[in-house]
């Protein structure tokens, strides 16, 4: 980690994310709620494609990521996948793994998670971090998707949907600015935080920002079956 100064009694966390809503007030509960005040997050990890150059779940760019990044004080950290398989990847675990063992030997032993429900992937998860002796933190996890966007909302933080599946969004929602309105009126059937991958998110700003995010929308396009929106840096 690079000039990270560990305060006295403080467990150093690696915080997984992809940008988005969950992530962000994951990582707020850990740097603000006393449940756990033992934590401190030191760097953020995400999954980039080597093929697109972009984050693996919401094609976010490099620079786009960093500025949010610097925004939040923390050093980004980014684990290049190759080897995709549909919509998964078969080298994530192998990467994942080489990852968590470098952190270990750096006293690095914790890493943060967003999820807040789905027992299958904390699950995926905790199998993986217990192969590479890491423990996963879930500031979210028990939670009802209700109150993780309440919470969300309610302490000012601005996120704009930058991805849709397309057999359950319209892309009319791409670039939308997320607020309880948009959440009430969502079709039947979306999962509120879109645990399912309904939507992504990227979050702009908040109280843990520095600065806002400053972005434009680029080009609308589609993988077949997901719908995104580019990000540009202002």
């Amino acid at each position: 980690m690079k000039n990270v100064r560990l305060q006295p009694q403080k467990q150093p966390v690696m915080v997984a994310t992809s940008g988005g809503k969950d992530a962000t007030l994951a990582l707020h509960r850990l740097r603000h709620d006393a449940r756990f005040a033992e934590y401190q997050p030191i760097g953020l990890m995400t999954m980039f494609d080597a093929n697109t150059g972009r984050s693996t779940a919401h094609h976010i760019r490099q620079n786009v990521l960093q500025a949010q990044a610097d925004a939040l004080g923390l050093e980004l950290h980014i684990l290049t996948l190759e080897d995709k398989r549909g919509h998964a990847y078969a080298d994530y675990d192998d990467k994942v793994g080489q990852f968590y063992q470098e952190l270990v030997q750096q006293g690095i032993n914790h890493v943060m998670y967003g999820d807040i429900h789905l027992e299958d992937v904390k699950a995926y998860r905790d199998n993986l971090n217990q192969r590479h002796d890491v423990q996963g933190v879930y500031p979210l996890w028990g939670a009802t998707t209700q109150q993780v966007t309440d919470e969300f909302l309610d302490l000012g933080y601005k996120t704009t949907i930058v991805a849709v599946d397309g057999t359950r969004l319209s892309s009319d929602y791409l670039g939308q600015i997320i607020d309880t309105q948009l959440l009430d009126n969502l079709p039947e059937g979306i999962d509120r935080c879109a645990e399912y991958g309904e939507y992504h998110t990227f979050c702009l700003d908040g109280p843990m920002f520095t600065k806002a995010v400053e972005i434009r929308q680029g080009e609308l396009w589609t993988d077949g079956r997901n719908n995104y929106v580019d990000l540009l840096l202002r």
